[in-house]
């Protein structure tokens, strides 16, 4: 008996899925839409139902990564029941070193240097990292009114370094090098960061 049919939504989730593995396996240049659908076990007129191009089919990757980030920093934050623990979930939430998200911000940050010539993707990305920031300054600004976080450097400026920070994190981990590859350097640099920021 033939397995069912995948629903439309079914199946763009798929792709959006196993997109995410091949463009981190391969990189995003060296990714075709052939090999995406051969591992989607699809044909390219399928993928090309639901995305026009690879080119489409990564900007909708980076947008929803940046909804799940969110939403996962969101989720965390409900349990939080202080301020202080609200600043530690900020801390401990950096996408780019979580299973989850490491093979797709391997992707992002290779796209960063060698896409700046896609007016698509660069956009993708800017409004990617943009969110982030926003979401960041948000957090930060309530926390410096009530006195957990220093008045004497902006929201968005301690936001952005926050994603600096992160992204420096993330690019380095899969290197090994000592200091930013295990889990007690991750809350090393989470404890650090708490206390510089400390009001």
């Amino acid at each position: 008996m033939a397995g069912r049919r995948m629903r439309a939504p079914e199946r763009r989730r798929q792709l959006l899925e196993v997109a995410a593995a091949e463009f981190a396996r391969r990189g995003y240049h060296g990714t075709t839409t052939a090999q995406l659908a051969k591992a989607a076990k699809i044909t390219e007129p399928i993928l090309y139902r639901h995305f026009t191009n690879k080119q489409a089919l990564f900007v909708t990757l980076v947008d929803e990564v940046g909804d799940e980030v969110i939403a996962a920093w969101r989720a965390s934050l409900e349990q939080a029941t202080t301020p202080a623990e609200r600043l530690g979930v900020l801390l401990a939430g950096n996408p780019a070193t979580h299973e989850r998200g490491r093979g797709i911000y391997r992707v992002i940050f290779h796209a960063m240097s060698e896409s700046r010539n896609d007016e698509e993707i660069m956009a993708a990305l800017q409004r990617h990292i943009g969110r982030l920031t926003a979401f960041l300054t948000d957090e930060i600004s309530h926390l410096q009114q009530q006195k957990v976080v220093r008045k004497d450097a902006s929201a968005s400026g301690i936001a952005l370094h926050l994603v600096q920070v992160a992204i420096g994190f993330g690019m380095l981990e899969p290197l090994g090098i000592k200091g930013v590859s295990s889990a007690k350097d991750r809350t090393d640099v989470q404890r650090l960061l708490a206390t510089l920021l400390k009001a």
